[in-house]
């Protein structure tokens, strides 16, 4: 019954539902998609939370007790800084130079020498040189013009932990010189015929020998006196029993106070000598006390110079002032000198000037009586430097080399002396950017006023030099020198064998050298003198050799 009631029910709804369908009749246009739209929830912003009636007042009362903690510190120890400084060169044993060149001149060089010590100090050196070529003469002829030096030396020194220092030296030379210089003109007023070949000319030897010893102080602080005492013994000797002994004791000493110094100068010098037209026995004394002050930017010196000659018994005295200002540091120095000086002409002094003089010649001393200087040094920048000064002198017994009239060809020299006022102006510029380029000039102008001489004999109107080295890469070296001299004037005669005064052309000399290092103990280097091949006489008659080379190498060991 039950199932047939629910039957009923759903049979009716189906009926009433198709009915419903069929019955209507709508039309419906979308234009657009459909959105639907979800409205908004609203959400209880508030938080829960409680509510307390009763209200707690906090307040706090307190004290800080300080109480020392026992601590500990133990610092790490560190360590000390150390200055690493850079590696000192290797120093070698010895040094070995030789080479051959133009005009058969062999050379050969020798230096040996002790290794860094603290207590010792010693060097050897043994060298030869010679040429053995023939130059051509005034007359065109083809002539002999030998030389030869040969010496060897050495010399020691001990130092002491007292700040003293001893030292011991010897040496000995042997020179030779052939008198080649002949004037032709002479030659064909007395129909003379000069010698050209070696055994035909006649020369001069010369053996030197030399000792000496020296104690000296060497203290930092002004506490002491620093002192030395020198003494040397040198032995000249000659053809024709030529014979000069010097004994030469020489001492000097100085003391510091805050910004004064005092010292002494002490020389005495006794000579011997035979065979010369002149022969001396006696002594010659110098004393020369000074005293000396010095500031931050000064420095003065001034005392006296005083002389007693044995032998012609005459004492001098000359004044002695020295004053410096550094007016901006180191950049410009104005200076000022006053002095005068008595000076003894040995033979060896005078054979080292011109050793083509005669073999028996006694010169007298040389009085400079004024010795006036004033010039201004310093330093353009950290690496020009220059130095510029004008100097006046006033000399007594100057003396001057002339041809000896007195032997038959006239080609060795002698001496005349005469009076001198010379004024020189001196300039000098020196450039060095590192050890790799050095370059430096340096010039004199002479101005002379004589008193019975017609000329100044041999002396250049002006000098000048110039030197330059450079390096590439510690591999190859280049030296270039320079150096020129003025006109000159000779004494001469005419053909009515009357004095006139002949003068002598200015010389300009080009050298270049060059040295290649193989490796750091061999190397090989190259000589180039006289490039120009100019002809030019360093004294009267006498040529000078012209180009010639030299090549050659160098060993360490």
């Amino acid at each position: 019954m039950k199932r047939l009631s629910t039957y009923l029910i759903i049979s009716l709804a189906l009926i009433k539902t198709i009915h419903a369908q069929e019955s209507m009749n709508q039309e419906v246009r979308v234009v657009k998609p459909y959105e639907p739209v979800i409205s908004d929830a609203f959400k209880i912003s508030e938080l829960p939370k409680i509510v307390d009636t009763i209200k707690v007042d906090a307040r706090f009362e307190y004290e800080i007790t300080p109480v020392q903690h026992a601590t500990g510190f133990k610092p790490t120890p560190i360590k000390a800084a150390r200055l690493i400084s850079e590696p000192l060169s290797k120093l070698y044993y010895g040094y070995a130079k030789a080479g051959f060149g133009s005009y058969l001149s062999p050379m050969a060089e020798v230096y040996l020498g002790s290794k860094r010590s603290e207590n010792w100090r010693w060097n050897a050196s043994l060298n030869y040189h010679s040429s053995n070529g023939k130059i051509k003469n005034s007359a065109g002829q083809k002539v002999y013009a030998g030389i030869s030096d040969a010496g060897v030396s050495f010399s020691a020194s001990r130092f002491f932990k007292n700040n003293t220092t001893i030292k011991a030296d010897a040496a000995y030379g042997n020179y030779i010189n052939y008198y080649y210089g002949f004037d032709p003109d002479w030659l064909q007023q007395t129909n003379t015929t000069a010698p050209l070949l070696k055994d035909d000319i006649e020369h001069q030897v010369m053996n030197i020998a030399r000792l000496g010893a020296r104690f000296e102080t060497n203290h930092l602080d002004s506490a002491h006196v620093n002192y030395y005492v020198d003494a040397n013994w040198q032995s000249t000797m000659g053809l024709n029993n030529m014979g000069e002994n010097i004994l030469n004791v020489k001492s000097s000493f100085d003391y510091f106070f805050e910004r004064e110094f005092v010292g002494a100068d002490i020389e005495l010098k006794y000579t011997n000598n035979s065979g010369l037209s002149d022969s001396i026995n006696a002594a010659l004394f110098r004393f020369s006390p000074w005293v000396g002050a010095f500031g931050n930017k000064w420095r003065i010196v001034a005392g006296v110079h005083t002389v007693f000659d044995q032998a012609t018994e005459n004492y001098k005295f000359y004044p002695r002032i020295s004053m410096h200002y550094n007016i901006i540091d180191y950049f410009l120095i104005p200076y000022f000198e006053l002095d005068g000086n008595y000076e003894e002409n040995n033979y060896y002094q005078v054979y080292k000037k011109n050793p083509f003089i005669n073999q028996t010649l006694s010169v007298k001393p040389t009085d400079t009586r004024l010795n006036l200087t004033f010039g201004f040094r310093g330093n353009i920048s950290s690496k020009v430097a220059f130095n510029a000064k004008v100097n006046y002198a006033q000399i007594n017994n100057m003396y001057f080399f002339v041809n000896d009239t007195n032997t038959l060809l006239r080609n060795k020299f002698t001496t005349v002396g005469d009076t001198l006022t010379r004024m020189r102006l001196l300039g000098e510029l020196s450039y060095k950017t590192s050890e790799k380029l050095w370059l430096s000039v340096k010039t004199n102008i002479y101005k002379y006023e004589m008193g019975s001489q017609m000329k100044p004999w041999h002396l250049p109107t002006f000098d000048l030099s110039i030197n330059a080295r450079y390096r590439i890469q510690d591999k190859i070296t280049l030296d270039v020198n320079v150096f020129g001299i003025g006109s000159r004037y000779a004494r001469s005669f005419d053909e009515n064998n009357q004095l006139v005064a002949k003068e002598l052309q200015g010389i300009v000399d080009l050298n270049i050298s060059v040295e290649y290092r193989l490796t750091k103990i061999l190397s090989a280097f190259a000589y180039f003198n006289n490039i120009s091949s100019v002809k030019y006489y360093p004294w009267h008659n006498y040529p000078s050799q012209r180009f010639n080379v030299m090549l050659g190498a160098t060993y360490s060991f």
